[in-house]
């Protein structure tokens, strides 16, 4: 990874960024019939600057960037629970998203570690979309072990995705 790449804790500031990479990184991903209604409404909804804003004042929030050019986010939550089996409390990574073109040096690995390492005590979780091949490898590659399934809703139909964790990490790695 080049020098230049730093990572670090999101701030409130950095909303309007990360919505507009979160909407890219959807698009690319999931969005592979076009845009319709749908996937407008819940873009506008789950990517709104505003309430990123208030989230981003939380802490939970990760990304990297190169200058002011932001190239990779991580979003955690540890109060949702997860879908599958896990013993005691786990958190969910709940997006990790590398700019498309960012992909490929490194940094969804970095980002993750970093997750990993926030809550070290606990199970780290995340659901991805069984479509997402790419972002299956990638988690697989990265350690994580298949828990389970669940469902994403989009405009009355649903989408199947594979429930990935990690067990929690050991106290001094």
């Amino acid at each position: 990874m080049m020098a230049d790449v730093l990572m670090r804790r999101a701030r409130p500031d950095d909303a309007l960024r990360i919505a507009a990479l979160a909407r890219w990184v959807w698009l690319d991903r999931y969005a592979i019939d076009g845009v319709n209604g749908d996937v407008a409404d819940y873009l506008k909804r789950e990517f709104d600057e505003q309430l990123l804003c208030q989230a981003l004042d939380l802490g939970r929030h990760w990304l990297v960037e190169r200058g002011n050019t932001l190239l990779a986010w991580a979003q955690l939550d540890d109060a949702s629970p997860c879908p599958a089996d896990s013993d005691g409390p786990s958190v969910e990574l709940k997006r990790l998203y590398v700019a498309p073109r960012s992909q490929g040096q490194g940094l969804g690995a970095r980002l993750l570690l970093q997750c990993r390492r926030e809550w070290p005590e606990h199970p780290l979780w995340l659901s991805a979309w069984v479509g997402n091949e790419d972002a299956l490898r990638f988690y697989r590659r990265e350690g994580a072990t298949l828990w389970g399934e669940t469902w994403f809703e989009l405009g009355g139909e649903q989408h199947r995705n594979e429930v990935l964790g990690w067990p929690a990490m050991e106290r001094f790695e």
